[in-house]
Formats: structure tokens, sequence, C-alpha cells
């Protein structure tokens, strides 16, 4: 980087940390209906934009190294660990694009909750197999009927089969008398899918 007093040189994960809310997605990001991709060690959600604009901060950091190398040996192991971190976020990146969404495994359990304080539902989806690159494990929707309704149109039957079950809490949740608490969670095994 080129200051007013000549080159300086940066760190790398400052750098990175700084433009990823402190997390580099070292296990990679899953794929999220309706929010694009989630981080699943910080929760953080990007769109595709998102998930390029992630590939593309790694690859200014990586050509901000090349311009420090100057025959230093710790220059050179910066500019090579940066490139390593560019071919990683590719990779993420590339998996995200070219995951086959069609494959689907049928869920072994499912687990709706509301989140009061957001005013949504999250329903996350347990397979007994592995689950697919790309496969969804997370669904999350507004507690509002019109975003629910959205999901059961959905392409992926899982994504399908978990706004249904969404929306049996949801009704529920409805339902509930003055006085009684509603329901928060409730737990589909695959005898009830």
């Amino acid at each position: 980087m080129r200051s007013r007093l000549g080159w300086k040189r940066v760190n790398y994960m400052t750098i990175m940390e700084k433009n990823s809310n402190n997390c580099l997605h070292p296990e990679g990001l899953r794929v999220v209906v309706g929010l694009g991709s989630r981080c699943p060690a910080c929760e953080e959600r990007l769109d595709d934009a998102g998930v390029a604009r992630w590939v593309r901060e790694a690859e200014s950091a990586r050509d901000e190294a090349y311009s420090m190398v100057e025959g230093d040996e710790f220059s050179r192991i910066a500019c090579e660990e940066r490139q390593r971190e560019v071919y990683r976020r590719r990779k993420v990146m590339y998996e995200l694009q070219n995951a086959p969404r069609m494959v689907t495994r049928r869920p072994e359990m499912l687990l709706v909750t509301y989140d009061l304080r957001r005013d949504r539902y999250e329903c996350r989806i347990f397979y007994k197999e592995r689950r697919t690159a790309g496969g969804t494990d997370l669904v999350i929707v507004d507690a509002v009927e019109g975003e629910i309704s959205k999901l059961l149109v959905h392409a992926d039957p899982n994504v399908r089969l978990a706004a249904e079950k969404v929306e049996e809490l949801h009704e529920l949740r409805s339902k509930a008398f003055a006085g009684e608490p509603a329901l928060a969670r409730r737990v589909f095994y695959a005898s009830e899918l």
C-alpha cells in the first residue's frame, strides 16, 4: 500500500478481518434458501454478489502483496499465503455456483424454531446421509403468511417440505389462547414427513 511517506507493509489478516466482520469463513459457506450463503462459524449471510466481493477482497490483498515482495523471505511467504487464501475462496465460490441443486436427499428430521426477537422462523434440516454440496440445511423465513407461502412453490422439495412445517407451526402459534404461551419450537421426525 502506498502512503505519503512511501511504501508501508500492511498486515494481511487485518485487511481480511476488517472486510469480513472478523471472520475468514474457515469452514466455507453453505447455501441458505432466500438469503444466498451462510458461514457456519459466524452466521454471516452473503448473497452471490457478497461472495464475489469476498473473493475480490482476497484478490486485492494478494495484489498488494505482489507489490511488497522485495526479495524478503517474509514478504514472499506472506504473498504465498495470500495466494492460498484466494484459491480457497475461489473454490468455495465455485462450489456454491456449481452445486447440483436438483439432487436432494430426504431429511431425517426438521427442527422449526420461532425467533421472537426477529419475528421469523428458522427451520434446520437434518439428513441421515451426508448432505450434498449446495444442499439446503437451513431455511429462514419471516413470520408473515406471504413469505411462508412463497417457499411453498420453491424448486427444492426439501424447502417446500420445510415451508409446510413452518406453516404448521405458524398456525399453531396463531391459534394459541391468550393466557397460554405460544409454542416456540417443534421437531418433525422422518415418520411425520
